[in-house]
C-alpha cells in the first residue's frame, strides 16, 4: 500500500489496508479474508428474505415458486448491486469492498454484472432446488473450488471473476 488513498479512484482506504496493487489497474485488491467476510455477511443478509419468500409459497403449497422468488430477489440484488456507481453489496459495504472490471477499474456494464450473477446464482440454483441429486454434489464442489481460487491467484480473482473480467477490490 502506498499512501492512504487509492491509486484509482482518490478515495480514502479503510484503516488498516493492505494488499497487493493490482499491475493492471493500479487498484488495491482485496484479500482473501475480506472476500471472505464479504460472503458471510451477503450471506446473513440474503438469507432472511429468501427464507421468508420459501416458507411464504410454502405455505400455499409450491416450493417451487419460493425458490424462484428467492432466486430472483438475490439476483436482482446482486445485479442492482453491481450496476451501481458504488459496485458494492451490503456485504462488500461490510468488508470495504467493491467490484471493478478487470481491466480498466471502472464499475461493472451490464454484460459484466450479468454474467457474474448469472455464475453465483448458479450456486444458489444448485443449493436450493438440487439438494437431493448427484449435481448437488458437483455444485457444491464447484463452489469450493471457485471460491478458493483466490487463493492461488495473482490478482486474487475467483473463476466468476475471470469469466466476467471482474476484480475485487479495497473500497
Amino acid at each position: 500500500m502506498e499512501g492512504t488513498t487509492c491509486s484509482g479512484c482518490g478515495r480514502e482506504l479503510p484503516p488498516g489496508a493492505r494488499g497487493p496493487i493490482d499491475p493492471v489497474t493500479g487498484l488495491m485488491l482485496a484479500g482473501y479474508g475480506r472476500r471472505i467476510g464479504q460472503m458471510f455477511a451477503d450471506n446473513l443478509i440474503l438469507v432472511i428474505p429468501v427464507e421468508v419468500f420459501v416458507a411464504v409459497f410454502d405455505q400455499i403449497g409450491s416450493n417451487f415458486l419460493g425458490g424462484l422468488a428467492g432466486f430472483v430477489v438475490t439476483a436482482g440484488y446482486l445485479f442492482r448491486c453491481f450496476t451501481t456507481k458504488g459496485g458494492q453489496s451490503l456485504g462488500n459495504r461490510v468488508a470495504a469492498t467493491r467490484v471493478r472490471d478487470a481491466t480498466s477499474g471502472a464499475m461493472l456494464g451490464t454484460q459484466q454484472a450479468l454474467i457474474r450473477t448469472s455464475i453465483v446464482m448458479f450456486y444458489f440454483v444448485g443449493a436450493y432446488a438440487l439438494h437431493t441429486s448427484v449435481f448437488f454434489l458437483v455444485v457444491i464442489v464447484a463452489g469450493i473450488v471457485d471460491n478458493a481460487f483466490p487463493l492461488f491467484d495473482a490478482r486474487n480473482q475467483t473463476l466468476h471473476d475471470k469469466i466476467a473480467h471482474t476484480i475485487v477490490v479495497v473500497a
